[in-house]
């Protein structure tokens, strides 16, 4: 039972093939397949008048097994040559067996299409595969870390030189700046005294000195009894 089952289960792989008939008055086509094993079908293109076809009236018709099994006929296409010489089915599919054949007109009429056959896949066929697959895969993952680990390496050996490049230049740039303060606040120390004696002494020649009063009468008094008593 599971050897059947896998059998059922195992994947099946399309193939087309060409197909193409002529019909006559005379000459029907038959399409059956011998081999059971695989699936069948056939796609039907297009239906056309061929050289040499009288200016009459063509009916092209398929005989096959319907849903339940049995057989039915269909008109697959109307021809005249002055009128419509061909026509095109676009993928009209049937299962074979199937009977083509001319219901009116003498012909000859071309038919063309596809033979569809759905092939099982081979299991060594797989197993081949999906070893290349792995292996593919293995040397893949083994060359990608030696190769690619190279060059972001450089990349961050290179911005990791960009960015000490850039650190020095900021301190530089720091150590210039405070350079720079130290010797204004130099020079702000140096010109500050002699901001301030010219300004004292710009504000002494301003004010003006003051008079002295008149003496008092004690204080002259006082004054006329020392110089009495130096002349005793």
């Amino acid at each position: 039972m599971e050897d059947s089952m896998d059998m059922d289960m195992s994947p099946l792989r399309p193939q087309n093939y060409l197909f193409g008939c002529e019909l006559k008055a005379d000459k029907d086509y038959h399409f059956k397949v011998d081999n059971d094993e695989n699936e069948h079908q056939l796609s039907l293109r297009t239906v056309s008048l061929g050289a040499g076809a009288k200016d009459e009236l063509h009916i092209v018709e398929a005989e096959a097994m319907n849903y339940e099994g049995s057989p039915i006929k269909v008109t697959l296409a109307t021809l005249k040559m002055s009128v419509q010489p061909t026509v095109s089915l676009g993928g009209f599919e049937i299962t074979p067996p199937v009977v083509l054949r001319l219901k009116c007109g003498s012909g000859p009429v071309h038919i063309s299409g596809q033979h569809l056959v759905a092939v099982e896949e081979d299991a060594e066929s797989e197993d081949e595969e999906e070893e290349d697959v792995k292996l593919l895969s293995i040397s893949g993952k083994r060359s990608a870390p030696g190769g690619g680990s190279k060059v972001p390496q450089k990349k961050v050996k290179l911005a990791a030189d960009e960015d000490d490049d850039d650190e020095d230049d900021d301190d530089d740039d720091d150590e210039d700046d405070d350079d720079d303060d130290d010797f204004d606040d130099e020079d702000t120390e140096e010109k500050a005294p002699v901001k301030k004696g010219q300004e004292s002494f710009k504000k002494q020649e301003k004010t003006p000195k003051t008079p002295k009063g008149p003496s008092s009468v004690e204080d002259i008094k006082a004054k006329m009894q020392a110089s009495i008593e130096k002349a005793h």
